[in-house]
């Protein structure tokens, strides 16, 4: 990687700027991450956690005051609609921000003052900036510097939110064994095209750290997946469970076919409790570990009770679970 580009960027005069060196920065950096990304044993799943490996995005050099007269980079990585390639634009802030306000405020500070004192969110909309990919590059610093910032960020960050046990059961051949919670597994059995957006959609604002309606559409897919188990059996009717069925209505009709012991019920029963209490008591707060919670009964339900279900509908086609015979027992 050759660390004179930034510093080249950095020396430009006012005004001035070369779209082939800033192609070659765009080039470099992703041949950087790329790199770095293929010296990690990553299936097609855990790649969406890194936001580079394949989307396209749109990267911002901003270049800003700092003491001492140095110019430093402010660099980011913004993932805009509609984009067919990879982009790159540079701005000058350096004058604008050569005052002390500017250049003794911490990082984080001199990031708020950009977008609301010096315009950049009339060119950058804030939501759309890949929080992990925020950098300042300071002189001589090469790119693959932040691009290794970046990869770092984006593994702790997929580690911190998706820490859950794998799925245990003999149909386990797909790949279930990285730490982060396995969707697509559960995509492909129940094969639902409204089922499959509910989960994508829950799980984009879970990784956008939306932890509320994350929460609250986690519940919606764990109601789905028991109405889906008793319907593999033909057991969904509105005589089993009512025309708007609850909890109560999901896990007697479990029990009635003896799909379910007091343990297992006891199991929903609590993740349940978490979704309840955020819903119709929490004043809109859910921490990460209710939503890590609430994954993990998901997994305990799809694996449990709706493979079961499944196994059973195709050993059986057509036909509906009979009722248990308690005369003999």
């Amino acid at each position: 990687m050759d660390m004179d580009i930034t510093w080249t960027i950095q020396n430009w005069g006012s005004g001035f700027q070369d779209k082939d060196v800033l192609n070659k920065f765009l080039l470099e950096s992703k041949r950087a991450y790329k790199k770095e990304l293929g010296k990690m044993e990553l299936d097609s799943d855990d790649k969406i956690f890194f936001s580079w490996s394949s989307n396209f995005l749109h990267i911002y050099l901003v270049r800003i005051a700092h003491a001492l007269d140095m110019k430093y980079l402010l660099v980011m990585a913004v993932q805009e609609e509609n984009m067919s390639k990879d982009q790159i634009t540079y701005i000058d802030k350096s004058s604008e921000t050569d005052n002390v306000d500017f250049i003794h405020a911490s990082d984080d500070q001199q990031k708020a003052m950009l977008f609301e004192i010096y315009g950049l969110k009339n060119v950058i909309k804030p939501e759309e900036v890949v929080k992990n990919s925020v950098y300042t590059l300071s002189v001589g610093t090469p790119p693959q510097l932040w691009t290794n910032r970046w990869i770092d960020k984006e593994m702790r960050h997929a580690k911190e939110h998706f820490s859950v046990p794998p799925i245990q059961h003999r149909f386990n051949n797909l790949g279930l064994h990285a730490q982060k919670f396995k969707i697509d597994a559960i995509i492909k059995a129940v094969n639902d095209p409204q089922f499959t957006r509910e989960l994508e959609e829950c799980m984009t604002v879970f990784e956008k750290e939306y932890y509320y309606p994350a929460a609250a559409g986690l519940g919606g897919i764990m109601e789905s997946l028991l109405y889906k188990t008793l319907e593999n059996y033909k057991r969904a009717s509105n005589r089993i469970l009512g025309s708007d069925p609850t909890l109560l209505d999901y896990l007697g009709a479990l029990k009635k076919f003896d799909l379910i012991d007091r343990r297992q019920s006891n199991r929903i029963r609590s993740v349940f409790t978490i979704r309840n209490s955020i819903s119709h008591y929490n004043q809109g707060f859910a921490i990460v570990t209710d939503i890590q919670n609430m994954l993990q009964g998901i997994e305990n339900i799809f694996t449990t009770l709706f493979l079961p279900s499944l196994e059973w509908k195709e050993a059986h086609p057509g036909q509906q679970l009979p009722e248990p015979d308690r005369q003999n027992k």
